[in-house]
């Protein structure tokens, strides 16, 4: 499925490895051309059952099955978990102009903006989530004024990629 070799069991270890030959081959990672999570591909599967179970006249509670009540319409539940691992999520930032719109960077990879966005700062524009706390801001504003925050994250994801990747072909 995607594309993926046969070896590889998981959807997500097809995502990560996908993520990570890129990222070694300096290529710039568009995350909406990864394969979906596991937990995306499960809501997205519920969706589709829904969808055939209510052509055949079966009725469904929708919010059973993928959906989510919001404005007096059905919404799709991209995903129950986190689409990346926190550390990495704090280094994704829009540099919107004005609105963080459809070109918004933080949009496209399905992200809400956030206090690290250089210029919205997750408060100024039309891409944020609404439960936004102000010690969220506090605790994000504490990380960040140290300038290497930045560096010093990175360097940890890289390592924890790629001691995961070894120990993903240490069991192939």
């Amino acid at each position: 499925m995607y594309g993926a070799p046969k070896k590889i069991d998981s959807i997500d270890k097809y995502r990560y490895l996908s993520f990570v030959k890129n990222t070694r081959n300096n290529k710039r990672v568009q995350l909406s051309c990864l394969p979906p999570t596991c937990a995306a591909a499960h809501q997205h599967l519920c969706r589709v059952y829904y969808q055939i179970q209510v052509s055949l006249g079966n009725e469904l509670d929708p919010e059973n099955w993928g959906w989510v009540l919001k404005d007096n319409g059905l919404e799709p539940i991209q995903t129950l978990l986190p689409s990346a691992p926190e550390k990495l999520i704090n280094t994704i930032f829009c540099n919107c102009k004005k609105g963080c719109n459809y070109n918004c960077g933080c949009k496209k990879v399905g992200l809400f903006c956030s206090q690290v966005c250089t210029n919205c700062q997750g408060q100024f524009c039309s891409n944020v989530e609404s439960n936004t706390t102000d010690e969220d801001v506090y605790d994000i504003n504490e990380e960040i004024s140290d300038p290497s925050f930045f560096l010093e994250q990175s360097r940890e994801i890289q390592q924890e990629f790629e001691e995961e990747f070894e120990d993903y072909l240490d069991d192939s």
